[in-house]
């Protein structure tokens, strides 16, 4: 490591990212640009902590598959037998030829070089020509395998493991949620795409509403009241409530265009909506009618990459005229995300200039500062009084 990387993590440079909200400034424009502290967040933030790679729905059968990429690593995410899930690599254990692309259905990972072949839990099963190969056991070549947790129907993977379990990093987020139903939801669409900008920047611009005004205003902000006062709650994540009349996954005006509301919600569920993040970047909301989520894939200092996922209860999606009233949330989201993506790329942009110096938080920021607080704390090497 190069010596302005070793300054780069020098816990005395993120003193008043520490402090609290509104007393904070946010991370230094380098946590957003520079390749080293980026591999320092692969090595020790997404590698060591649980991460959402999709829906359980998404992969219904024994069988059904989706190679994908995360982290620098080729990966398979399939169902094996008795329903389990299973995350893969996809590299063959003979001389690395990439095993499966796309998604799909398969009873076997069939090498298409050697014909070398793994079963749905990741074991080698057949080799052909290797009889002669001295000492070769196929129990000792199978393909890595990670944790894999699963959560009101979300896949979660972990690729180094130690820690804390799934249930024990969420804390109290699963009391939030539980009258939403969240497994008993499906996926209607999904929308996958890139983004030139920092992966920290996209959650952020999610889980803070001092923007909604200026970006949104045309759009989605008159359906929006002011966040009620942040809740302190235990786990690794963060959550605001926007208390409004509605969905808020129409745009302003177009209530009348509703789906019906969720069954069996209670208290605050029934009366807005809940925007939660689970770091390091798990980003959802729920409200009354729906739920879409973020799954989270970053490619670089300055380049994301980005599935949205639209979800509601398999009651709603089954009626007659779903897929009619459907359109104006898909109206809703795609309009929103535009506006999101412009003003990010252009932080991006200013964030990779030698002019930016960071400024304060508002109040309506809160998350965003509790995030680089826990970002910093898990990225740099921090000392032992500054954890507690």
């Amino acid at each position: 490591m190069n010596p302005e990387a070793r300054s780069m993590f020098d816990p005395k440079l993120y003193a008043k990212v520490l402090r609290p909200p509104l007393q904070a400034e946010p991370l230094p424009g380098w946590c957003y640009t520079s390749e080293e502290f980026y591999r320092r967040e692969i090595e020790r933030v997404f590698s060591r902590n649980w991460i959402c790679i999709g829906r359980e729905d998404t992969l219904p059968r024994v069988g059904d598959y989706r190679a994908f990429e995360f982290c620098g690593k080729k990966l398979i995410l399939v169902r094996a037998s008795e329903n389990k899930i299973n995350l893969l690599d996809n590299v063959c254990r003979h001389r690395g030829t990439l095993l499966l692309t796309g998604s799909g259905n398969t009873n076997v990972i069939l090498c298409p070089f050697h014909h070398w072949g793994y079963g749905l839990d990741g074991m080698l099963r057949g080799a052909p020509a290797m009889e002669q190969t001295e000492g070769f056991r196929k129990s000792d070549y199978g393909l890595q395998a990670y944790e894999v947790s699963l959560w009101n129907g979300f896949i979660f993977a972990r690729l180094i493991p130690g820690g804390p379990s799934l249930e024990e990093a969420m804390g109290d987020m699963d009391g939030l949620v539980a009258s939403y139903k969240m497994s008993d939801m499906t996926c209607a669409r999904q929308k996958v795409f890139t983004v030139a900008c920092n992966w920290k920047l996209f959650i952020e611009v999610f889980m803070e509403d001092y923007h909604l005004k200026a970006v949104h205003k045309s759009s989605i902000a008159g359906t929006y009241t002011a966040p009620e006062p942040l809740e302190r709650l235990n786990g690794d994540f963060a959550t605001i409530f926007n208390p409004h009349q509605g969905t808020s996954a129409l745009l302003t005006g177009e209530q009348h265009l509703a789906l019906p509301p969720i069954e069996g919600l209670v208290g605050k569920a029934a009366a807005g909506t809940r925007y939660l993040f689970f770091y390091p970047s798990f980003a959802y909301a729920c409200t009354i009618d729906c739920m879409w989520f973020f799954e989270i894939y970053p490619e670089g200092p300055s380049r994301t990459r980005v599935a949205m996922n639209m979800c509601f209860p398999r009651s709603t999606v089954a009626r007659k005229d779903f897929a009619e009233k459907f359109a104006a949330y898909e109206q809703r989201w795609d309009v929103s995300m535009k506006e999101d993506l412009v003003v990010l790329e252009l932080q991006q942009q200013g964030l990779e200039t030698d002019q930016y110096s960071p400024g304060r938080l508002s109040h309506l920021e809160p998350v965003v500062g509790m995030f680089a607080n826990w970002l910093i704390r898990h990225a740099v090497e921090m000392p032992r009084d500054a954890r507690s």
